[in-house]
């Protein structure tokens, strides 16, 4: 039997407020934390061609995330009269695309990345695969995965998990370093990756609570051993 991702346990007891006339969410002994958004992570794993380095780096100047939807699909039926009704089609993606943003940086490391990512598969001189390499038009050659996970405040806490299989760039971002004298600002870049499936449910979100957890822990302890040594030459 099918495992649906959607439903892991989920029970209402603690949404149970009294105060239902009023809808209200906080109280001296009831209540009900809103979720927020902006606490979030998203981990690349570029193919082996790209490198563990460069997926590292997108992780940490990944800076918005927009993931599609599920779709339920209606089909309609006719009657006399011209009376419709409806029963749920197939239910699909609205797209099989992640959006993700990032901020470019002096040296010019994300448009470098995206270029050395699609020239893998698509070189743009000889609109073949990368001329210098062998076997590139294998898809493991270019693909990799995408684990997005989203937090409460603490950045622990996972809510919402989901893996994506068969990532690959689909621009490079030239159009970026269009210019104006009389303005200087810095330059967010939105690259959309194409993917094969988008998986959640129970086993994603412990994949991405593992992720998640390791990223906390390795960055606070950095923090506590850098006041520490301040602390200790003071």
């Amino acid at each position: 039997m099918a495992i649906n991702p959607f439903v892991n346990g989920l029970g209402f007891s603690k949404y149970n407020y009294p105060d239902s006339m009023r809808g209200m969410f906080g109280g001296e002994k009831f209540f009900m934390d809103p979720y927020t958004s902006g606490y979030h992570f998203m981990y690349f794993f570029p193919p082996d061609t790209i490198g563990n380095e460069v997926g590292q780096f997108l992780t940490t100047v990944c800076q918005a995330v927009t993931i599609p939807g599920i779709t339920v699909q209606p089909i309609e039926y006719n009657g006399l009269n011209d009376m419709k009704w409806y029963v749920p089609g197939i239910t699909n993606l609205e797209r099989n695309t992640v959006d993700c943003t990032f901020v470019e940086y002096a040296g010019l490391p994300i448009t470098q990345i995206m270029g050395r990512w699609v020239t893998i598969f698509r070189n743009i001189l000889y609109g073949i695969s990368d001329p210098s390499a062998q076997n590139t038009y294998s898809q493991g050659a270019y693909k990799g995965k995408a684990v997005y996970a989203t937090t409460l405040p603490d950045g622990l806490t996972v809510q919402f998990a989901a893996v994506f299989t068969g990532v690959f760039p689909t621009k490079i971002p030239t159009d970026l370093f269009e210019s104006n004298r009389a303005q200087q600002e810095k330059k967010e870049i939105q690259i959309s990756f194409q993917f094969d499936q988008m998986l959640t449910g129970t086993a994603a979100e412990s994949y991405a609570a593992s992720l998640v957890a390791a990223t906390r822990n390795q960055a606070i302890s950095t923090s506590d051993s850098i006041y520490a040594v301040e602390t200790s030459s003071n």
